[in-house]
């Protein structure tokens, strides 16, 4: 995202939540609020296949953050708003920005990494869209590189059409006495 003027000029509002990163967290403390600052961030967990991205921008806010996250900051890139935390969280509440200093709502673009909309981000959305990229959690099965699996495991075994239809059974119940 850093790499596109379209996102880094200040004409638009993008949000992104969130990058691991506790050393950036401190780099950021120690310039302070309103100071520019050079760090590298993220890769913490796993450095492939992109490793850290070092980070140049304004110190846009600093909070102790919440018990999940641990202190956070904002890196403002013009109009890009890149949210770091001390821990690993995802950012599931509007006031997960809030109390950032950020308002999702007046926002052009919101950058979640969960692979879900949770209720308030999906009322949020005038419309939304799931990237499958690479990394610790990656979803696209297919690029995992599975090997020596059984045939007709699907999507690795694409012979033939797979049943993909749900079968629902239903026990009945038993109360005790």
């Amino acid at each position: 995202m850093l790499a596109h003027p379209e996102l880094t000029d200040g004409t638009r509002t993008t949000l992104v939540a969130s990058i691991f990163d506790a050393d950036a967290v401190q780099a950021a403390r120690e310039a302070g609020i309103g100071e520019m600052v050079t760090l590298t961030a993220g890769a913490r967990i796993d450095d492939g296949p992109s490793g850290p991205v070092e980070i140049t921008g304004r110190v846009f806010s600093i909070t102790d953050g919440d018990p999940d996250a641990g202190p956070q900051a904002v890196i403002a890139v013009g109009g890009l708003h890149l949210i770091i935390t001390t821990r690993r969280k995802p950012f599931h509440h509007l006031d997960d920005f809030r109390m950032l200093g950020l308002d999702p709502e007046a926002a052009d673009i919101v950058v979640v990494k969960i692979g879900y909309l949770e209720p308030e981000l999906y009322d949020l959305a005038a419309d939304w869209t799931l990237a499958l990229t690479p990394g610790g959690v990656d979803q696209d099965l297919l690029r995992l590189g599975h090997h020596n699996l059984a045939s007709g495991v699907y999507p690795f075994d694409t012979a033939g059409n797979p049943p993909l239809t749900a079968h629902v059974s239903r026990r009945e119940e038993t109360s005790a006495c």
